[in-house]
């Protein structure tokens, strides 16, 4: 996975956000005293489902890339349109081309 690219750029940039929702969370349960122990527990659970939800993302993405680039790699070199037709082949498209158009086909120089 690229560490570089937009999406886990925008996932880390999410992740941090959430950590700072999670820490705000905390420190405002324990300004209104709520105990401290319930507090710290729900902070640690909250960071542990953050950092798995950033991995987990991270991971899919990354997963992602590497099906595209295995696709890529499977696809067979397109070969140019009638690079494969004989000299034939190509006189005779040339010839049903020319009666569907109204105009015939400008001759080769040779």
């Amino acid at each position: 996975m690229s560490d570089d690219s937009p999406e886990a750029e925008f996932i880390t940039a999410a992740y941090a956000e959430k950590v700072k929702e999670a820490f705000l969370g905390f420190a405002e349960n324990l300004s209104v005293g709520q105990a401290e122990k319930s507090c710290k527990e729900r902070f640690l659970r909250s960071l542990a489902m953050i950092r798995k939800a950033r991995d987990l993302a991270l991971d899919a993405i990354s997963e992602d890339e590497d099906l595209q680039a295995q696709a890529n790699e499977a696809r067979p070199a397109e070969e140019p349109a009638g690079e494969a037709l004989s000299e034939e082949d190509r006189a005779m498209i040339e010839h049903a081309l020319s009666g569907t158009t109204g105009v015939a086909a400008p001759r080769r120089l040779r």
